[in-house]
């Protein structure tokens, strides 16, 4: 079951309508919740707010989603693009997206399919980084050291859950994180 929020009242209400369904679904074990969509267009429409290319009139509807959603271990599935035919402006929405945290975006045309996808899932560069991070944290942990640097970045438990994040979307959306190693010597070569 996926559910969806588009209503002020609905969002103010978004606790008692997920441990709601939590319970019947429960019940029932017909059913599992999996996920929480945000109607931005709906919910813009309610509040009075008029739509931007940014989008910043959602922001805290957009991030309560989110913040609702992942609480309680459900996808956070992001507003609609309605004009299908701006793919510049979704990708850039789909990236946005995704660096907030949301799972996945609703979509309404074929045609944005792998736009979407590609936004929400981890590029073969940052994959390989996040497992040379993640060899590098092994080999810390395994001489007792907690936080370490690395490429003059500290790295502790937040950005080793980050990273794990990282790796698990990766092997769902079957990134090899050697391509991105090979991409990443290529640049090194070209540098040189």
């Amino acid at each position: 079951l996926i559910t969806m929020v588009e209503t002020p009242l609905g969002l103010l209400n978004l606790r008692n309508i997920i441990e709601v369904d939590r319970q019947d679904l429960t019940e029932s074990q017909i059913l599992t919740h999996q996920g929480m969509i945000f109607g931005g267009d709906d919910y813009a429409a309610a509040v009075g707010a008029t739509r931007t290319p940014n989008s910043h009139e959602l922001l805290y509807a957009r991030q309560c989603t989110i913040a609702h959603a992942k609480a309680y271990g459900l996808q956070a599935i992001d507003v609609v693009h309605i004009n299908f035919k701006d793919m510049e402006r979704l990708r850039a929405e789909a990236v946005g997206g995704f660096e907030m945290g949301f799972t996945g975006k609703q979509i309404i045309h074929p045609a944005q399919i792998d736009i979407v996808q590609a936004a929400f899932s981890p590029s073969p560069e940052s994959v390989a980084r996040a497992c040379a991070i993640m060899d590098a944290y092994k080999e810390h942990l395994a001489q007792g050291t907690g936080a370490f640097a690395y490429e003059g970045l500290m790295i502790d438990m937040p950005t080793i859950k980050q990273l794990e994040t990282v790796l698990a979307l990766a092997e769902r959306a079957r990134v090899d994180p050697a391509q991105g190693a090979k991409a990443d010597a290529a640049k090194a070569d070209a540098a040189k």
